[in-house]
């Protein structure tokens, strides 16, 4: 059979006009199944499919690729369609077009073909939610500029962080939804569900405080507004530790640290040697946290590179040998380096 006179693979479901709106309390369910008929070439042959998406009109050259297969159907849930859609550029909770095509290949002496595109609507949901506060004597002070960050876990109303709880003095604080006074979510009268060996209602407080009683030091925080709930679990300090011969070594005697300013985030001064390498760990130990540039990817290579000769993540120091600024943020996966 002349390859020119087979048909090219057709959409069948789901329909130009479609609607589907994305949900993430239904993000492990199926939200579209996309079918199409394969070319019939009049014997047994691998066709291999891949399944773009583009914004309603464009080309195709900057798809987004859902998948290949050799299969004619393509599930996909709700999350996973967001993923690709909010990947896209689409803001979450507005309905946009989108266009479906199925591109069809067999091998170099055949060219690849394509279906018609069809066009349906979509409403991707936000996998971003504010963090929420605490603010009082017992996390550092009753001023805002010293208001502790809780971070959301990507889940509407839970948050998780590491903080440090002093009972030293009075130990009182609630939470906020902002860090300033008119913001106040509450404390004992929202989360009446709390570890009693840590919290307990502030007595006498015309506010409702929690006060804090266990003993002083860092602990992990899980708030969960949706339910009520604070867990709490006592940690070692979560410091941040740069391994390698541009700073102290490669070991973990009196190694190089820095300070947890904020959620996953770190800053201090460090002493560099120029050409050495190094990498990050969240203990002073090889295991279990190590990251270098597979997990921070925005960085100055006026300062480090990527050690290309090395089997680890690891960064090569680059700049003059002296002290210098650093700070690590995890959560925008940066690491900033300055000249003190």
């Amino acid at each position: 059979m002349n390859p020119e006179d087979v048909d090219a693979p057709v959409v069948t479901e789901p329909l130009s006009g479609d609607g589907f709106a994305l949900s993430l309390e239904d993000k492990d369910e199926v939200a579209m199944v996309i079918r199409w008929d394969k070319p019939d070439f009049g014997v047994d042959i691998k066709i291999d499919f891949s399944v773009d998406l583009d914004l309603k009109g464009g080309d195709f050259s900057s798809a987004s690729n859902l998948a290949i297969t050799t299969e004619d159907t393509l599930s996909l849930t709700h999350a996973e369609l967001n993923k690709k859609l909010l990947e896209m550029g689409l803001k979450a909770g507005q309905e946009a077009e989108v266009d479906i095509r199925i591109e069809s290949t067999v091998n170099y002496q055949i060219p690849e073909d394509y279906s018609e595109v069809v066009t349906i609507k979509v409403t991707p949901y936000s996998t971003i939610f504010p963090s929420i506060y605490m603010i009082g004597a017992g996390v550092g002070g009753w001023d805002p500029a010293l208001a502790v960050e809780i971070a959301s876990t990507g889940e509407p109303q839970k948050y998780y962080t590491k903080a440090y709880f002093d009972s030293d003095g009075d130990g009182n604080f609630r939470f906020f939804t902002n860090p300033d006074w008119g913001s106040s979510l509450g404390g004992w009268d929202v989360f009446t569900n709390y570890p009693a060996e840590y919290l307990q209602p502030k007595a006498g407080d015309g506010d409702p405080n929690f006060e804090f009683i266990g003993t002083t030091g860092w602990y992990e925080i899980w708030v969960d507004e949706g339910t009520g709930t604070i867990q709490m679990k006592a940690t070692s300090e979560p410091s941040l530790y740069l391994t390698g011969d541009a700073t102290h070594g490669w070991g973990w005697t009196e190694p190089t640290s820095l300070e947890w300013v904020g959620h996953f985030i770190w800053e201090g001064d460090v002493d560099f040697n120029n050409g050495g390498a190094f990498r990050c760990f969240e203990q002073a130990d090889w295991g279990p946290v190590g990251y270098g540039h597979d997990v921070l990817t925005t960085f100055d290579t006026d300062y480090i590179i990527i050690a290309e000769d090395h089997g680890d993540p690891n960064w090569y120091f680059v700049a003059q040998t002296g002290n210098y600024h650093v700070v690590v943020n995890k959560r925008e996966a940066t690491i900033t380096i300055s000249a003190n």
